[in-house]
């Protein structure tokens, strides 16, 4: 059985190396973890994802870009106007859903 000082080092090597890959697939820097929060939130160039998305976009072998798009599309429906605002997680945009489809409109 491996110590706890073995198994704090195995994850945290492995956290690294998944943000390692996924900075040179998308051709990123890795700026460092926020917070030193090592499997936390990676930040990677100007953006900053969760280890869980960049473990889901390495794994299951999104494109070059995915993540990148699906960011910006969160982003651009944020506060867009008073009455519209929403955002959908990584997973789903994988399997093809996409802001758009799922912003609401609510009248005063």
């Amino acid at each position: 059985m491996l110590t706890l000082e073995q198994l704090k080092r195995k994850y945290e090597s492995s956290c690294n190396e998944y943000v390692r890959r996924f900075c040179k697939k998308q051709v990123m820097n890795f700026e460092g973890w926020v917070g030193d929060d090592i499997g936390g939130i990676a930040c990677c160039n100007d953006f900053f994802f969760n280890l869980n998305d960049i473990i889901l976009d390495i794994n299951t072998k999104q494109a070059k870009g995915s993540i990148i798009d699906w960011y910006y599309e969160n982003l651009e429906h944020v506060h867009k106007d008073s009455f519209t605002y929403t955002a959908i997680n990584y997973y789903s945009y994988t399997k093809g859903l996409r802001v758009f489809n799922t912003i609401k409109k609510y009248e005063n």
